[in-house]
């Protein structure tokens, strides 16, 4: 499975790197987010395991996200003009559904 979330954030690079890095903040840019919940390491550091519900319509869908890439390791590192990524490699199951592995 592939998910790929683009946003722009119209604020002070600071600001963006201090809503980055606090999960509450995870709904107003994972539309359908119900849940996300660390199960190993620390939110947002490569290696950490959580667990992520999503609700799209009748349809929920669990996954379990690992993140295997953060470029560049410090959000407050972000050059002026540039952006940041974060790659996760998750496995979802869809209610009533077999899993899909991505």
């Amino acid at each position: 499975m592939k998910y790929t979330n683009s946003i722009e954030i119209a604020l002070p690079r600071e600001r963006v790197a201090q809503l980055l890095a606090d999960p509450a903040h995870l709904p107003k840019w994972l539309r359908g987010l119900v849940l996300h919940e660390p199960l190993s390491g620390i939110h947002g550091q490569l290696g950490t395991k959580s667990r992520v519900v999503m609700q799209s319509g009748q349809r929920k869908i669990e996954l379990t996200e690992t993140i295997t890439r953060r470029e560049p390791a410090d959000l407050h590192g972000i050059p002026k003009g540039s952006s940041f990524t974060s790659t996760a490699r998750s496995s979802a199951q869809a209610s009533g559904a077999s899993p899909a592995i991505g």
